[in-house]
């Protein structure tokens, strides 16, 4: 926003990373988590996105452990002080059967509705952020994006499905010798990548959830 740094922002949201009270003795997730310069009114509003992009996440079938006992913990302690929480998520649960377009397995499981818009601004936000933490400078333009860990269960679902995993497949490619970034890589870690007058950069949370950011503008802003 050009206005002037007063504190610092993690990138990803802290919220993601478990506190050491839900952890095994000895076990740490947060070291040296990764911070850009952010303005105060910028770092506080988003906390409630921040929060919303925990649910999103630990509702994965694809996260590890550590993402089933973060929600086992944290989310359910989240939902219990606060009961609309649990409205909003309740509210869109659909009883769902699919293929897995990464497994190729039919999952029997439940779906929930995206709010397009509030996950769309999140990932704006964290794929600017984690792009000047790892270049060194801001992007102007428009960000690219997959959330490969998103699917589609109704209207043209197998179609959806089978693009996604596409995507993924080229990823792997893509990235398939490229080093990895993050102390915490059961929590966070990404992969940066330039080729083709382009950078992308391939963000993995709880090992499963995996989101490709693509930096490739033509246009400011």
């Amino acid at each position: 926003c050009d206005a002037l740094a007063t504190s610092s922002e993690h990138v990803p949201p802290k919220c993601l990373f478990p506190e050491r009270k839900d952890l095994p003795y000895g076990i740490d997730l947060r070291k040296n988590l990764l911070k850009v310069p952010s303005c105060d009114a910028h770092n506080s509003q988003k906390s409630h996105d921040d929060e919303y992009f925990l649910y999103v996440l630990s509702g994965s079938f694809q996260i590890n452990e550590v993402g089933r006992n973060l929600y086992r913990t944290k989310v359910r302690r989240a939902i219990r002080r606060n009961s609309s929480v649990l409205g909003k998520i309740a509210s869109t649960a659909t009883p769902v059967s699919f293929k897995d377009p990464i497994s190729e397995n039919v999952v029997n499981s439940v779906a929930h509705e995206l709010d397009a818009n509030r996950f769309n601004t999140m990932i704006d936000r964290l794929g600017r952020a984690i792009y000047f933490y790892h270049f060194k400078e801001k992007w102007a333009y428009n960000i690219k994006y997959q959330a490969e860990f998103l699917f589609a269960t109704v209207n043209q679902s197998d179609e959806a499905n089978s693009r996604i995993k596409e995507i993924t497949k080229q990823a792997d490619e893509w990235f398939s010798n490229v080093a990895y970034y993050g102390e915490n890589p059961a929590v966070f870690k990404y992969q940066a990548l330039e080729a083709d007058n382009s950078r992308k950069i391939r963000l993995h949370f709880y090992e499963g959830c995996k989101l490709l950011l693509i930096f490739n503008g033509q246009q400011r802003l």
